[in-house]
């Protein structure tokens, strides 16, 4: 049975590092015996992430180097009050829905929109997470509507995948 389909969960102390490449990030280095519990071919695994006993997050295990990180951008860094090579407490476990749990708000547009629905199921799952995550990142519910909105519009206008309008 594949991770994706099965829940698997782990807890280990994570320690915070800047990665080492152009792009400045941050990373949370993955034990390797986490690492094999979830993974099962190569490249990234889609997972959940709570640091410190929080919410839970979407996010991957990526390959860097020899082992897997989890990429903490400034925002989750600031929330969780991580501070570079001091340990804290991670717990992940497998994401069944692969990042793509829809918010109710774009749920209930798609099942409106028939021509939103059949445009939305086209796109890769990178692009509908990065969708998914635009909506989720909406503190109100009318914010989230709005959004769920805008995409759907979008769909119709030729737009949603930032290339120029159907003729």
């Amino acid at each position: 049975m594949s991770s994706s389909t099965t829940n698997k969960s782990a807890e280990f102390d994570g320690i915070l590092y800047e990665a080492e490449a152009t792009m400045r990030s941050s990373v949370i280095v993955v034990p390797d015996e986490v690492c094999q519990l979830f993974r099962e071919s190569k490249g990234a695994v889609r997972i959940l992430c709570s640091i410190k006993g929080g919410e839970e997050f979407p996010c991957a295990l990526n390959p860097r180097g020899d082992g897997y990180v989890i990429i903490a951008s400034k925002q989750l860094i600031k929330k969780h009050k991580l501070i570079p090579h001091v340990a804290f407490r991670v717990r992940v476990r497998s994401d069944v829905h692969e990042g793509l749990q829809l918010p109710e708000e774009l749920l209930e547009v798609l099942m409106q929109d028939e021509h939103f629905s059949f445009e939305f199921e086209k796109l890769l799952p990178g692009h509908k997470r990065g969708l998914i995550h635009y909506i989720r990142s909406a503190k109100s519910v009318d914010t989230r509507i709005k959004r769920s909105l805008e995409i759907a519009e979008k769909a119709k206008t030729g737009t949603l995948g930032g290339s120029k309008p159907n003729d």
